[in-house]
């Protein structure tokens, strides 16, 4: 009976580990094609390396999605300011795999406002300190 029991403890915290792995190889493919996009500027393209994110929002809209975000928001700034969104979407291409497209929005400081403004952190990391409504100390 106890051996019955310490099998079926033994096999859950296989699964648990297991599906901890899979989730951080989707955050880091989710990163890694991240990290190859562009965004437009005035002065030209700015890099990743240039571009701050502020806020992500990432949503697994299924269950048989190989523990990959399916759809992915990251509010950014870049020198300027500039504001820009980044969605991504996962696309199967095939059984199990799959990669994300990106698109690349810029937005203006008040959409940037609105799209931040349920997130006290996100607004102060996108807008500094005068954040309308918020006082700090």
């Amino acid at each position: 009976m106890i051996q019955a029991f310490l099998a079926s403890v033994l096999i859950f915290a296989a699964v648990v580990v297991l599906h901890v792995q899979h989730s951080r190889v989707g955050d880091r493919l989710l990163q890694r094609s991240f990290d190859a996009l562009t965004f437009p500027a005035e002065a030209g393209t700015l890099r990743v390396a240039d571009i701050t994110v502020v806020k992500r929002v990432t949503h697994e809209v299924s269950r048989h999605s190989d523990h990959a975000p399916l759809a992915a928001f990251w509010y950014c700034v870049g020198p300027g300011p500039n504001y820009y969104v980044a969605a991504a979407r996962y696309v199967r291409n095939g059984w199990r795999g799959g990669r994300y497209d990106w698109v690349v929005r810029r937005l203006d400081a008040e959409r940037m406002r609105g799209e931040l403004s349920s997130d006290r952190d996100a607004l102060h990391a996108a807008f500094g300190d005068h954040v309308e409504g918020v006082l700090r100390a």
